[in-house]
């Protein structure tokens, strides 16, 4: 399943990995871990950066972490150790739409028929 992250550090990411964000999440327990979408999350999505980040994770993999929430896509707290054994890509933009992807065709596109 390839899993998206937008960062302003992307970087340092590439050169060092992933590190473990830390918060409550309007929730009473404090959680550890990394952001990760099913599809590419901008500023009003609560993600921000210039850079669009992929990671190929196995669905078993993913669906451990994922947070169930029926906000109109996908989303896991991943540890940066689970993360960091995969390879970790910057998405590409489509030449159709304009949309930053992972993986060999645009997301949009393909939920849309228009992928190649």
């Amino acid at each position: 399943m390839i899993l998206y992250h937008r960062t302003s550090a992307a970087n340092a990411i590439l050169a060092g990995g992933f590190r473990d964000g830390q918060g409550t999440y309007l929730t009473h327990e404090t959680w550890r871990g990394v952001w990760l979408a099913d599809r590419p999350l901008d500023a009003n999505e609560g993600a921000s950066g210039d850079t669009v980040l992929f990671v190929d994770l196995p669905d078993e993999v993913a669906a451990k972490h994922e947070w169930d929430q029926d906000i109109g896509y996908r989303e896991f707290l991943v540890p940066a150790e689970i993360v960091n054994r995969f390879p970790v890509r910057v998405c590409l933009t489509c030449e159709f739409c304009d949309s930053e992807y992972g993986g060999s065709e645009c997301w949009w596109c393909k939920a849309h028929a228009h992928g190649a």
